[in-house]
């Protein structure tokens, strides 16, 4: 029996050590996804937690038919959308009391255990910068992409595995995944980048980090 399953079984007979082994597994992946979906690492942390505490809870759920990762995945998709859907109201709420239109962005921070950072990624230097606008640039782009991105590109998920982790057909993960792209090259290229390092350069880097 693998190490995963042998996991699984024990959650479901209430073992809180196989938790540990769940979070040491998969924490640095969950909390990177939603620091880059929710682009704040304190709301990051929060969903990090709920994630791994409703896997604890409702681990009967999980039925075996994909990977426990996409599964976990899946689950922190969804605690992103609520959070981006409270902020929303939150921020309809205050503008509708005379609060204005202001609103903190908050660029993604990395978690610090799963930065992965090269000599060549030491702050000031040019791989450095580049990653920082990378960073930026998924931030800047509306949710339903930057989750496509963040799946396919950090997650390294296939078209399959993302429609199963987004619960949306192939067709529709695909169509979003190429906008999504397009999107971001016309936010890189504004920023400076030119369309041949692009290409290559965003599975690159993103496969760099975290790594």
């Amino acid at each position: 029996m693998s190490a995963e399953r042998q996991a699984i079984e024990r959650l479901r007979s209430g073992d809180e050590t196989a938790l540990r082994w769940l979070m040491e597994q998969y924490g640095n992946d969950i909390l990177r996804t939603a620091a880059l979906l929710l682009k704040d690492r304190h709301l990051a942390e929060d969903v990090s937690q709920d994630v791994f505490l409703a896997a604890y809870q409702k681990i009967s759920q999980f039925r075996g038919e994909g990977s426990l990762r996409g599964w976990l995945l899946q689950i922190t998709i969804n605690r992103c959308r609520g959070k981006m859907r409270l902020a929303s109201w939150s921020r309809l709420f205050v503008r509708s009391w005379g609060g204005g239109d202001s609103e903190i962005e908050v660029v993604p921070e990395w978690p610090a255990a799963s930065t992965g950072m090269m000599m060549d990624t030491v702050p000031g230097s040019e791989k450095w910068a580049e990653k920082l606008s990378l960073r930026a640039a998924i931030a800047s782009l509306p949710l339903h992409y930057r989750e496509a991105i963040v799946l396919y590109y950090y997650q390294e998920l296939s078209i399959k595995q993302m429609s199963e982790v987004l619960n949306e057909p192939e067709g529709t993960v695909k169509s979003k995944l190429l906008r999504g792209r397009r999107l971001l090259r016309m936010k890189l290229e504004e920023g400076g980048w030119s369309d041949e390092r692009e290409a290559g350069t965003i599975e690159v880097m993103a496969r760099q980090t975290g790594k």
